[in-house]
């Protein structure tokens, strides 16, 4: 207990002092004692707690960093997915009309490339050969390479 109650004060102080003096004296033995039976953290449990937490700080500060770049990765890899499926399912769907499959221009221009407003392509991108893409707006742009399709097989998406 940091300092003392009402009641404690009482007991140290007798209603009727002789002196002020003997009152202030009875009121520091009192405050002593009470300092005196607390007790505390040592230095060295201190600095023990302080590298602990300095170790812990410095292995976790760098995985949180990088948090947040590992996710954009991972969301351009979703997006480059989803570009595939698209193009397959696109491809699929050409090949079951009585025209079917062409040409990749005219098959490329034909499905959608906008994966959400997350998803922000470079100026003039997507092309037939690929395109830079990024996730975010402060996000690092990503070359992307696109094999054309062909009668026998869709085009794909990688890095």
């Amino acid at each position: 207990m940091v300092g003392f109650e009402h009641n404690n004060l009482e007991r140290v102080i007798p209603e009727k002092a002789s002196c002020p003096n003997q009152a202030m004296n009875r009121i520091s033995m009192h405050i002593k004692r009470v300092i005196a039976d607390q007790a505390g953290f040592s230095l060295v449990e201190l600095i023990a707690v302080i590298v602990i937490l300095s170790v812990l700080a410095a292995i976790a500060l760098p995985m949180y960093i990088d948090l947040d770049e590992n996710a954009r990765e991972r969301a351009i890899d979703a997006g480059i997915s989803e570009l595939n499926g698209r193009e397959g399912l696109a491809w699929s769907n050409i090949k079951l009309t009585p025209t079917g499959w062409q040409d990749d221009t005219t098959f490329f221009d034909g499905y959608d490339k906008n994966l959400g407003e997350d998803y922000y392509w470079s100026v003039g991108d997507p092309t037939t050969g690929g395109g830079e893409i990024k996730f975010g707006i402060s996000g690092t742009p990503i070359t992307l390479t696109r094999t054309p399709s062909t009668t026998s097989h869709p085009g794909r998406w990688k890095k």
